[in-house]
């Protein structure tokens, strides 16, 4: 997901066909609305200036003049890792994650995935393989897992839950919309758990959340595409998996 798409998520399902496709258009190419007039921009995607207009009426903007100023805003310009002590940074990450482990909610959320009849697990983009590799570790532990990726599926997860089942999203920014819109829908659903893992505590996802564990990542940008380092998922993952195989997975004497 672009960094323009993720500013004006919520909007987008409010745009027409052609809206969408000015919209994507844009979010592909983020830097041409910079270097084009209004005008120019609507005869290169022959389309009319009212089309554009209109898409930006309709992410609750006052015209295409404050969506370009949002737009950008959103892009700002690309920042990279600093390569000059890139083994120090990460270095001080991993050090910062370990140090401020919370050894106490990791075995609440160890137990409470224990006590589970399935564990189902979402994720989505760049933190699909996280979310699949999670899956497949419990499921070597004998965990009944359920992993999805596609949003479709995962907005389908609160019709399939049973009682005490917990849910384990992943999300980089805490942020994705396909994953905190089904969120929402546990609010009608009783005596589920929610975990998630995330590089913001104070992220949407993570206030609805049971049980949060979250990194600080400093993030990346490139090209309109957030490029931050999934590693502080991954440790945090295998963290808790380590914690649920030494509680619960140890061979009988």
């Amino acid at each position: 997901m672009g960094l323009i798409e993720k500013e004006f998520a919520e909007h987008l399902s409010n745009l027409s066909e052609t809206e969408k496709y000015a919209f994507y258009f844009i979010d592909a190419h983020p830097y041409i609305i910079r270097q084009l007039t209004l005008t120019q921009l609507a005869e290169r995607l022959a389309t009319s200036n009212t089309t554009i207009i209109r898409m930006a009426k309709k992410l609750d903007l006052a015209g295409y003049s404050e969506f370009k100023y949002r737009a950008m805003a959103a892009v700002k310009e690309n920042t990279l890792p600093d390569q000059k002590d890139l083994i120090g940074q990460y270095r001080h990450l991993f050090t910062s994650l370990l140090d401020n482990v919370n050894f106490e909610r990791l075995r609440y959320m160890a137990t409470k995935i224990h006590e589970a009849k399935t564990l189902y697990i979402a994720g989505v983009g760049l933190t699909k393989p996280i979310a699949e590799y999670v899956a497949k570790r419990f499921i070597q532990l004998n965990k009944p897992t359920i992993y999805s990726y596609e949003s479709h599926i995962i907005d389908l997860i609160p019709k399939l839950t049973r009682p005490q089942d917990v849910i384990l999203f992943l999300s980089m920014s805490g942020e994705t919309q396909s994953i905190i819109q089904a969120v929402k829908k546990f609010r009608y659903v009783d005596h589920n758990l929610l975990f998630s893992i995330t590089n913001n505590g104070d992220s949407s996802l993570a206030k609805m959340m049971d049980a949060n564990l979250s990194s600080s990542v400093p993030t990346n940008h490139f090209e309109n595409y957030d490029i931050t380092s999934r590693a502080s998922l991954m440790v945090q993952a295998d963290i808790l998996i380590e914690i649920y195989m030494n509680m619960f997975d140890q061979p009988e004497n």
